[in-house]
């Protein structure tokens, strides 16, 4: 399994939607993060609190590679209206020991 980073941002030229719009997609986004928790997929999200450039939703998603990576993200699209894109994630190790300082 390798990790993939899903970065959902507001397509260009989208409106605001209603807040009673808004609550409805939050509960069904809400089952499918839970369902992709329960797989074992969702490793981690984040949140922005203001972003002008359209981010609206991170997420690291394990998955067994770049098409069923490409498959979450075009779930993710279809249930959120959010454009999605998908990176995949570099392994860097283990991380090392600080440099210590010359006396």
């Amino acid at each position: 399994m390798s990790e993939f980073l899903l970065l959902g941002a507001r397509r260009p030229g989208t409106a605001e939607t209603s807040p009673a719009l808004a609550a409805r997609d939050v509960a069904a986004l809400s089952t499918w993060h839970q369902q992709l928790r329960r797989w074992g997929l969702l490793r981690a999200f984040a949140l922005p609190q203001d972003s002008p450039g359209g981010l609206r939703a991170c997420l690291i998603v394990r998955a067994s590679g770049q098409p069923a990576a490409s498959w979450l993200a075009e779930e993710w699209e279809r249930r959120s209206g959010y454009q999605v894109a998908v990176l995949p994630l570099s392994d860097v190790g283990q991380p090392r020991e600080p440099a210590r300082e010359r006396p």
